[in-house]
């Protein structure tokens, strides 16, 4: 009796070298898949994570940003699928960027942080955070059926 097994390649259910440092502890935001993106120029891809109340405010197309709002954009290095011809999968981490919302003096405040590489470190970098801010901000959800 012949096997279907026999001479075939053992196929990676986890990537392990896109996977964000547990010491992170991205899990606990509570996060779901806002959307993802993919940017032919630089090579990389992008998932776009958000909370509940930030989902449904982005699904409702309100502009407005109230408190409570948690996104979280991060981006990885493509690299070819091992196990699939032509297929591009998420490669070395790049960035996580996360925005919070809050309630300052009666003002909605809105937090932003990057951190960059493999471990994660914060990035000093804050030149860009408005342009960032909006950026993010202005991604819209994926519709699934």
């Amino acid at each position: 009796m012949s096997s279907c097994q026999s001479g075939s390649k053992n196929i990676e259910l986890f990537n392990e070298q896109a996977k964000l440092p547990e010491t992170f502890k991205f899990d606990t935001l509570g996060l779901k898949v806002m959307s993802s993106y993919i940017n032919k120029k630089s090579g990389t891809m992008s998932t776009l994570y958000a909370n509940p109340f930030a989902l449904s405010n982005a699904l409702d197309g309100d502009k407005s940003h109230r408190a409570g709002e948690v996104l979280a954009l991060v981006t990885w290095k493509q690299q070819a699928d091992g196990n699939y011809f032509g297929a591009d999968v998420p490669g070395d981490l790049q960035s996580v960027e996360i925005i919070k919302s809050a309630i300052a003096a009666k003002n909605v405040l809105v937090s932003y942080k990057k951190y960059t590489g493999k471990n994660l470190d914060p990035a000093p970098d804050t030149l860009q955070q408005e342009k960032r801010i909006t950026y993010i901000f202005n991604q819209r959800p994926s519709v699934m059926p």
